[in-house]
């Protein structure tokens, strides 16, 4: 079996709120424990930026789903690598919205990985987006010690 990650950018559709992300995580959360898929979910100015990880042919049907998902538009993909470990193991989906606490460490660590002070993961290398996740979930695993 081939476990991989895949990271993509998108635009999220205008009119998405909150409870709309809520609804998002639970019924992914749901489905993805179902596919043995682990991720988190960003967003933040209008932009959704995602990793999934999970055995190849599940991650790249959910991917599939997700392009052609009305709430998504000008869906990027900035990576795919096959892992040994995930990253992301502890969340079938975690999300986090980017504005809802820009901290200065959260500031910080956006500028370190992307080399602007503005969230847009469309602009954002494969590499840029991987790092700038995984200390995402660090800050966000601290938050729940």
């Amino acid at each position: 079996m081939h476990t991989i990650r895949l990271i993509y950018a998108s635009d999220a559709r205008e009119d998405l709120r909150y409870r709309d992300f809520m609804t998002i995580m639970d019924t992914a959360a749901a489905t993805n424990r179902e596919s043995a898929i682990t991720g988190i979910l960003c967003y933040g100015g209008g932009q959704f930026l995602q990793a999934l990880e999970g055995e190849r042919l599940a991650v790249n049907a959910l991917y599939h789903r997700i392009a052609k998902d009305p709430r998504h538009a000008n869906c990027q993909l900035l990576s795919v690598e096959e892992i040994s470990t995930r990253d992301f193991a502890e969340w079938s989906m975690k999300i986090v919205d980017w504005n809802d606490a820009v901290t200065a460490a959260r500031q910080t660590m956006l500028l370190r990985h992307s080399g602007s002070r503005q969230f847009d993961p469309a602009h954002m290398s494969g590499q840029q987006a991987a790092g700038f996740l995984r200390d995402l979930a660090a800050m966000e695993r601290l938050l729940t010690e």
